[in-house]
């Protein structure tokens, strides 16, 4: 609707675009018209609802996908079979990922090299001057003692 009133003219013929799309959707007080841009909104959006499916585990909705499509939701990519809905939380959590952080409590279900458990990104992509793949640190849990962190675990497999 916006867009046919700006640039539609007489008579359903198109006219010649004078504004781009990026001039419109800059501040008013940036020389723009203050439009939003619906591309741009959407992640946060799609973001916002995987953050509510994670939050209420108990809705009806989360048992019903949970049960359809599995109990872990950053590791699954887009299937082409999968319903729009379960797509749209995906690409919700795919918004959420690079600021999540996993609370370690037990560490049972957090990936050691796979998860971001420390800082803002996973061991996977930190610079690495030892090669680092021992199968019984596949989980945070390895490292952790009687509620306590194992220093001598830690300095063994990152040195």
């Amino acid at each position: 609707m916006c867009r046919n009133f700006l640039w539609n003219k007489k008579e359903g013929n198109y006219g010649m675009h004078y504004i781009s799309w990026n001039t419109l959707c800059k501040p008013k007080n940036k020389g723009g018209y203050g439009l939003q841009s619906i591309v741009e909104k959407l992640g946060p959006l799609r973001s916002k609802f995987a953050l509510n499916f994670i939050k209420n585990p108990y809705s009806l909705l989360n048992r019903v996908l949970r049960a359809k499509y599995g109990n872990v939701l950053w590791n699954i990519f887009d299937r082409c079979n999968c319903s729009a809905t379960w797509k749209i939380i995906l690409n919700g959590a795919y918004y959420l990922h690079p600021i999540m952080r996993w609370r370690t409590t037990n560490g049972k279900n957090v990936d050691t090299f796979k998860d971001i458990w420390i800082l803002d990104k996973t061991i996977d992509k930190w610079p690495k001057f030892v090669y680092v793949l021992i199968p019984e640190f596949a989980q945070v849990s390895a490292f952790i003692s009687n509620g306590m962190w194992d220093t001598n675990k830690l300095k063994i497999c990152f040195g």
